[in-house]
């Protein structure tokens, strides 16, 4: 892959896993600022975009800043595609999000389902930005000409993954619990029965890696496995690990029950990537964690 690509986000999760392309610091590009974003593309001939920056933060950091979520991302967003055009970019795709998806609607989600009702109220800023940035891309397409794809990829987790409490997601939250615990147990919100579908990070990456070389729909590509697993499970895991027993908090509670999407179009694709099984996975994410305790997020 050439080094003429650019992977917005390069240092986080996701981008991370790309082993290819152009990845810049925060220091390095400030994706809010245009003519910083322009100068980029230019100086370094980029030719593709692989999107996966974004402001992100848990719920109650999006519940308090849906305002500043939804400008920061709408910038950075707005400036990336915008630059892209004007630098005769062929590829940009972007990393969308399960929450573009409305509360209450029939499972599994489809993309079609996407603008059938407002994004939940907790995540609206987010959720919102993540629904324009998939219109902008079309609009692009159609416009422009431009080769612009999106990735809607569900509950990922992974190496480099964001472990501050009150930021992270369920799978990072309860591995740094555990390891931190003092009292021999690991503290699990609600009663464990909500289940989810957990994507693997460095799955993720391969199937873009993927659709960067054959992907040309205008669809999202949902990515997501066939099976989801339920929050129990993932503690017992994760708990086992750490010779811990578990403490469930039913006073917290589960939230949604279940979020399936539909993975068919992904089934659909001869993509040559086979998802990493669970289990193993997790153990890679727990062993990463341990081995960069002192220096990831947390």
């Amino acid at each position: 892959m050439s080094d003429n690509v650019l992977v917005t986000g390069g240092r986080g999760m996701l981008g991370s896993c790309f082993s290819f392309g152009l990845k810049p610091s925060s220091e390095e590009l400030d994706l809010r600022v245009y003519k910083d974003v322009l100068h980029y593309m230019k100086e370094h001939s980029i030719t593709d975009v692989v999107h996966c920056a974004a402001m992100v933060g848990g719920l109650t950091y999006n519940i308090n800043h849906n305002a500043d979520m939804l400008l920061e991302n709408t910038d950075i967003n707005n400036n990336v595609l915008r630059a892209a055009v004007e630098c005769g970019v062929k590829n940009v795709m972007s990393v969308l999000s399960t929450c573009v998806f409305p509360p209450g609607i029939k499972e599994p989600f489809s993309h079609e389902d996407i603008h059938s009702g407002p994004p939940h109220h907790s995540n609206m800023g987010y959720a919102f930005s993540k629904r324009m940035l998939l219109e902008l891309s079309n609009a692009v397409r159609d416009q422009y000409g431009v080769n612009c794809t999106t990735i809607i990829p569900s509950n990922m987790f992974g190496p480099g993954d964001n472990f501050r409490l009150n930021e992270s997601h369920v799978i990072p939250a309860l591995i740094r619990k555990a390891y931190e615990s003092k009292d021999g147990t690991l503290l699990v919100g609600g009663t464990g029965i909500a289940r989810r579908e957990f994507l693997y990070s460095k799955d993720c990456a391969r199937i873009m890696e993927w659709m960067l070389k054959n992907y040309s729909d205008r669809r999202p590509l949902i990515v997501s496995p066939s099976e989801d697993v339920s929050i129990l499970e993932v503690a017992e895991l994760i708990a086992s690990k750490f010779d811990l027993r578990i403490e469930l908090d039913d006073s917290i509670p589960d939230g949604q029950i279940t979020k399936r999407s539909d993975s068919s179009l992904l089934e659909s694709l001869d993509t040559g990537v086979e998802l990493t099984d669970f289990g193993q996975a997790l153990d890679e994410t727990i062993d990463w964690f341990v081995d960069n305790y002192e220096d990831c997020r947390k």
